[in-house]
């Protein structure tokens, strides 16, 4: 992971961090589904930048005031890279900390970041001289980014806009990293407010 990186998801937890102990403690159990988009590019090579098809859920716990833990899995698809006769896909798994900004309005903010691993398959995976390419790879990959939650009703509320930084280690031979960007909207059911003690 690159300095930039993380300078970013430093900065992110910590401007977020303090605007929450200035709001009342609130969280809550969450469970959500969002279909998202990714942009991706083509291994080895330039920008032969597309988009892969997918989604992703989840579950958050209140573990202290507006932080919570969270729990993703989801993956993307697509059938045709650019210049590649193949397509690819990834499946991942990721858990971190989800911070809210609580304001007493239908309208909530969040930001997180998450760590896990993902798979590329059904793809065109380069290696090393002397070693054959593969169609899969496994890899580090984290997420930091948020978005916006707006409520319809106690339980039920629309994830208008999620969008991250998606960073994975896949093999290309050309420094095997990929900056990518991932944006979707979807659903989020709320569980009862737990109110934690300063």
């Amino acid at each position: 992971m690159n300095k930039l990186t993380q300078v970013f998801a430093y900065a992110l937890l910590l401007s977020l961090s303090l605007a929450a102990m200035a709001q009342k403690p609130s969280n809550t159990l969450d469970a959500y589904a969002v279909y998202s988009e990714m942009r991706a590019n083509a291994p080895v090579g330039g920008c032969g930048c597309f988009w892969m098809s997918g989604g992703h859920g989840g579950i958050s716990v209140p573990v202290w005031r507006n932080i919570s833990a969270v729990a993703e899995m989801g993956g993307h698809t697509t059938g045709n890279l650019p210049n590649f006769n193949t397509g690819l896909s990834l499946f991942y798994g990721m858990g971190g900390l989800r911070m809210r900004v609580p304001n007493h309005t239908r309208f909530q903010p969040f930001g997180q970041a998450l760590f896990g691993g993902v798979h590329g398959f059904d793809g065109y995976f380069p290696a090393p001289v002397g070693k054959l390419p593969t169609s899969y790879d496994t890899s580090f990959a984290l997420t930091v980014g948020g978005g916006l939650d707006i409520s319809v009703s106690r339980h039920i509320w629309i994830r208008a806009l999620q969008a991250d930084y998606f960073y994975s280690e896949l093999r290309n031979v050309q420094g095997n990293r990929q900056n990518q960007f991932r944006i979707g909207a979807g659903v989020l059911f709320r569980g009862p407010d737990l109110h934690w003690k300063h």
